[in-house]
């Protein structure tokens, strides 16, 4: 599986619109972790899957050593 971590702690939902953009060149399938409820209702009108996450340190319980994890800042 491939994650893509966006911190929306700040309501930033353009990062969300940059991680898109970079997502949909390198990969074809994969998943948000977000961590406010705002960002998910945000992807879903995109056509997207997200988790909602409470911190960073959550990412590990989700993230397995197959998957792909990439953090947008």
């Amino acid at each position: 599986m491939i994650y893509v971590y966006v911190n929306t702690s700040d309501y930033d939902l353009k990062k969300i619109d940059e991680a898109l953009k970079k997502m949909q060149k390198l990969e074809k399938d994969f998943r948000f972790l977000v961590n406010d409820i705002r960002s998910i209702d945000y992807l879903r009108e995109k056509g997207y899957k997200a988790v909602n996450l409470d911190s960073f340190e959550d990412v590990f319980n989700i993230v397995t050593h197959d998957d792909k994890l990439y953090y947008q800042t």
